[in-house]
């Protein structure tokens, strides 16, 4: 399965120069001479000359970077050749340091519309509700298992992403109709999300589970499931002697048995099939905390629905924004302790996951690449030194102070700034390599 690291490496090359070319260009754009192209730090593997920029590939793959000319002098402009970065107005070499990031996000929205329009938007079929939880907003207005949703708010609905795009857009107080599990006549649900006005009153929640069946949508390339000779369409019918009827009731059953040999029973084309598979150990949520869950490798089945091209633009503008406004809530988070650091993944952590995604398949793939683009964007414009965000906290400096820095308090800055990734670095390599 090594060849999916090969993959991981394809990605994370990809990002970095994408990053760069958004650098590079913004730099050819504004009239300042690129003097070096690199993919990588350290000394060259392999270079080349085009113009005036030499472009190479170098040994440590961390990374890269667009050598400008003056950019060294950025503390003294006096005498600057008028191609220099350091003779560029303020906001030109804002939108240099800035291009980086910003090219990162238009390509996890170019990625990620590409996805919706070629392989489709997932959505979890009929809406059937499967269980309502009780006390909930849902079970007081009289929803129960097994009632299918007909429409929303007087706009009709099929599918769960129907569902959920229309309460989006209710108010506190809507309408329902569902159709029984036996069938029947339509029923007219009101459903009261208002508020309690005691403070010490639970969360208001709807309260309902989606319907869905134990039949497998993608199988990952070489899980316990795919070597077992589980496919994509197979009905899962029992898990260690227990039926199953549901996604839940597998999950649940595999998720208590991680590294416990177990017997799985599934049906393909009417034909019944068997196999003992051992799950994989792998993390998972239960009451807010991480433990260790049984994983086979399996995802629940998803229909898909191709996006035009406007439609698949607009969606993917919105979830981009959506991705990294949680991004961004979770670096806060880890600011201010509200987040454990144990959920941060350093580099060998990222390929992991990036291998993962390829054995999943391309649309995995690609949106993972898309995700991790905008963790770049906005880990780039954090204001911490030798980051995009640290280069434009200085401009912003220089631009308040009417001067920029002194060599010596530059120098200070990005010795503080090596130190501190460096030290981060090294934490999070160790923690990477003990979860190994």
């Amino acid at each position: 399965m090594y060849i999916f690291y090969l993959f991981a490496a394809i990605l994370l090359g990809i990002l970095i120069i994408v990053h760069e070319v958004g650098h590079f260009l913004a730099a050819r754009i504004s009239g300042v001479r690129v003097e070096r192209f690199s993919i990588g730090f350290g000394p060259k593997i392999v270079s080349f000359v085009r113009g005036d920029t030499e472009y190479a590939i170098s040994l440590i793959p961390l990374g890269g970077y667009v050598k400008m000319a003056g950019a060294e002098h950025i503390a003294d402009p006096s005498g600057a050749e008028p191609w220099t970065f350091v003779a560029k107005p303020i906001a030109l070499r804002a939108f240099i340091v800035a291009a980086g990031p910003v090219t990162n996000f238009v390509w996890a929205i170019v990625i990620t519309s590409l996805v919706l329009m070629i392989a489709g938007s997932p959505t979890l079929g009929q809406s059937i509700i499967d269980e309502v939880t009780p006390g909930s907003r849902a079970q007081q207005a009289g929803l129960v298992g097994g009632d299918l949703i007909v429409a929303v708010g007087g706009v009709d609905v099929d599918t769960w992403r129907d569902v959920y795009e229309e309460l989006d857009g209710v108010g506190e107080d809507f309408t329902l109709w569902v159709i029984g599990d036996a069938g029947g006549e339509r029923r007219e649900i009101r459903v009261d999300m208002s508020a309690s006005d005691d403070p010490d009153a639970e969360p208001v929640v709807l309260g309902i589970t989606p319907r869905i069946p134990p039949v497998i949508g993608d199988v990952m390339r070489g899980g316990p499931a795919d070597r077992a000779g589980l496919r994509s369409g197979d009905r899962i019918v029992s898990i260690a002697g227990n039926a199953v009827s549901t996604w839940y009731e597998l999950g649940d059953l595999i998720h208590e048995r991680p590294l416990e040999e177990t017997k799985i029973v599934w049906e393909r084309d009417g034909v019944s099939m068997s196999a003992v598979l051992v799950p994989e150990e792998g993390e998972g949520q239960a009451d807010a905390e991480t433990k260790a869950v049984g994983l086979i490798g399996i995802m629940r089945p998803w229909e898909t629905r191709r996006l035009g091209p406007w439609h698949a633009l607009t969606t993917g503008v919105s979830i981009s924004v959506s991705t990294i406004s949680q991004i961004g809530r979770f670096i806060w988070g880890l600011v201010t302790r509200q987040v454990s650091s144990e959920q941060l993944g350093g580099p060998i952590r990222v390929i992991q996951m990036a291998s993962e995604s390829a054995r999943w398949g391309g649309s995995y793939f690609f949106m993972f690449m898309a995700v991790l683009s905008l963790n770049l964007c906005l880990i780039n414009l954090l204001p911490l030194p030798i980051l995009d965000g640290g280069h434009l906290l200085l401009l912003l400096l220089e631009k308040l102070r009417r001067r920029t820095l002194t060599e010596r308090q530059l120098l200070i800055w990005q010795q503080v700034g090596i130190a501190f990734f460096g030290v981060l670095m090294v934490f999070l390599l160790v923690r990477d390599l003990i979860g190994l």
